[in-house]
């Protein structure tokens, strides 16, 4: 399984996934990592795993956490009723095979070196294959053609292919499951989808239809995608405004081009009515839904435009919203022979 991280359906098509058995997938809502990767490998949504986006509240704790390393930004006030877990555990898909006699590993690259429940709780039945260090993930992160070779290079050695590119037998014995991390979002949010982009994935098409000639199933498939984003200054100011200190129960919190507001009780229709009013067509503001109250600010901004307030500024390209270029993603099958 081959788990591309920001690549959508289309820019698969333009890298040639179509060789492939091709269709897609809707990816959830927030179209964030942290909530989709979750999804796709328990099959439950963000009511079911506790997880929707990035940063969000702990009720049981009234802490704001940043949901990839489990960090505390901010402490709020404690809902005694609440789940105090930041990641609501469930089976995943390499509990399910190891249940049926199947070996499951994951090179997991950077997410083997996150400290906290959300890696273990994605990972959660597999061997976690011992990864790169740090700086060298960062490295290839900032060359899509280097990424590829690291990560291919890594599933030649776990599934017995010869590095010298012949196809070696496929090992006998107890079947494997083999999941792979390809970091390309981290090169997308600065460059988008261009041409080192979209060969880099051509070329990890060819090497998944040479380990389908060795006899290996490959499945390639992803989180989300993204879109250009060009922040108005002007509704950068507005969005700081409206989260006042004085006048909220936490920081903002969200991923992306979905962002939402934690004001004092009593304040949320104002603050909901002005937000619409400072945003105008760049974003569509609604109220939270009842299964993630406890967790979501009651007041959400959807993207609209390029000209939403993202977080960070500096990012030329973003997602998190529901628009199909950040939702609809591949699901690529190369079958074995």
């Amino acid at each position: 399984m081959l788990a591309v991280d920001g690549f959508p359906y289309d820019a698969a098509l333009a890298a040639g996934w179509q060789t492939a058995e091709l269709t897609s997938l809707a990816s959830t809502f927030p179209s964030t990592s942290t909530t989709a990767w979750l999804t796709a490998m328990t099959g439950v949504g963000p009511a079911q795993h506790g997880v929707p986006g990035m940063v969000y509240r702990i009720p049981g704790r009234g802490t704001l956490v940043y949901a990839v390393t489990g960090q505390v930004l901010a402490q709020g006030p404690a809902d005694p009723g609440g789940d105090p877990r930041l990641v609501i555990g469930h089976p995943t898909i390499f509990d399910r095979a190891v249940a049926d006699g199947v070996q499951c590993r994951a090179v997991a690259r950077e997410i083997a070196h996150l400290p906290g429940p959300w890696a273990q709780a994605l990972l959660r039945g597999a061997t976690v294959v011992p990864s790169a260090p740090s700086e060298t993930l960062a490295r290839h992160a900032r060359d899509p053609a280097s990424l590829v070779d690291a990560a291919a290079t890594e599933i030649d050695e776990q599934i017995g292919i010869q590095i010298d590119g012949q196809a070696g037998g496929v090992r006998r014995g107890q079947p494997m499951l083999l999941w792979t991390y390809v970091n390309l979002d981290d090169y997308l949010h600065r460059h988008g989808y261009d041409e080192p982009a979209v060969a880099a994935m051509a070329e990890l098409g060819s090497r998944a239809a040479r380990w389908a000639q060795a006899g290996w199933t490959v499945i390639g498939y992803s989180d989300h995608g993204q879109v250009r984003c060009a922040p108005d200054e002007n509704l950068m100011r507005a969005w700081s405004a409206l989260d006042d200190p004085a006048r909220r129960l936490l920081p903002a919190g969200g991923a992306g081009r979905v962002r939402w507001l934690y004001p004092a009780p009593g304040d949320e229709d104002e603050v909901g009515g002005r937000l619409a009013a400072a945003l105008g067509s760049s974003a569509r503001i609604v109220a939270t839904d009842e299964a993630w109250r406890d967790r979501v600010g009651p007041v959400i901004a959807i993207a609209a435009d390029e000209r939403f307030p993202v977080p960070d500024p500096s990012l030329s390209w973003e997602h998190g919203a529901d628009s199909a270029d950040e939702t609809v993603v591949p699901l690529a099958i190369w079958r074995g022979r």
